[in-house]
């Protein structure tokens, strides 16, 4: 049995692209995962969606990022999100206005975990985080005590996990299972700017799973030509410069930390000009990276 998983294509076309080439040149009978936050904050999210759902037998679930657009279509019956969230999600908002009803209704039915049975009965359980949670990252350098508890209720021998979330990739063995995390096809933040997905292939005569982080080099100038086009206010907005210098960089760019003090701060503008006031907020913190 053989296994191509991706997540966190974050509406990057031609990384999915090149991702999918990828997966035909390697041939033979491949299922695909799909598994989650494959669209928002990136520039092609219809195509993005039309090219995920024309996949063939493929196990699609929903991450975070697919929430928050189905988040915004709600909102927008009653007028929008109050501020600051109108210019903190216009990627989102944008996303979901890029949609057609029938496909947020595909968004929606979505199942935000997935199982199935691999080789010998041992199952293959699919999650955008963690087990016990979908915004849970499961890093690279966790210990096993880490391991420990976020697994403590999650105990299954010869089990395959394949999660994402975190855009790094990372493999981990604990009590008799695989764990293994695709990093992010579309927005790396390990350093390594080329897309990235797993591979793993059943090993019948050592009865265990071989898991290969493979990287694929993409047309990231056409990436990047889109995305500086997205961050006009009537686009995604200023959001999409923090996602740009992601983007360009392929490192962590402390987005979170940012919005959160952003959020602290209060004292927000009434639309439109609460887009002015986050720009200057944003050029002011990117100044530290040039």
């Amino acid at each position: 049995m053989k296994l191509a998983a991706f997540s966190d294509v974050h509406s990057n076309l031609p990384a999915l692209e090149a991702i999918l080439e990828d997966i035909e040149r390697l041939g033979g009978d491949i299922q695909i995962i799909v598994n989650g936050d494959f669209l928002n904050v990136g520039p092609f999210p219809r195509e993005t969606l039309e090219m995920v759902r024309a996949i063939p037998n493929a196990k699609i679930i929903a991450g975070n990022h697919e929430g928050y657009i189905l988040e915004q279509a709600r909102y927008a019956q009653v007028g929008g999100p109050p501020a600051p969230f109108q210019v903190l999600h216009a990627p989102s908002i944008w996303s979901y206005r890029q949609l057609t009803q029938a496909e947020l209704h595909w968004l929606e039915n979505l199942p935000l975990n997935a199982e199935f049975d691999g080789p010998e009965n041992r199952k293959i359980k699919i999650v955008h985080g963690s087990p016990r949670r979908q915004m849970e990252a499961l890093y690279p350098e966790l210990s096993e005590k880490q391991l420990e508890e976020i697994f403590q209720d999650y105990l299954f021998p010869g089990c395959l996990w394949i999660s994402g979330h975190s855009h790094r990739p990372a493999l981990h063995y604990h009590k008799g299972m695989t764990i293994v995390n695709n990093g992010s096809a579309g927005l790396p933040l390990d350093g390594d700017w080329r897309a990235s997905y797993t591979f793993a292939e059943w090993d019948e005569k050592r009865k265990e799973w071989r898991v290969e982080n493979r990287r694929v080099a993409y047309d990231r100038e056409r990436a990047i030509r889109a995305t500086q086009a997205n961050t006009a206010y009537e686009q995604g907005g200023p959001y999409m410069k923090l996602i740009l210098q992601n983007l360009k960089t392929s490192q962590n760019g402390r987005i979170s930390d940012f919005i959160r003090s952003y959020i602290q701060a209060g004292n927000f503008p009434a639309p439109p000009h609460d887009f002015v006031h986050f720009d200057r907020a944003v050029e002011a913190y990117l100044a530290q990276f040039k």
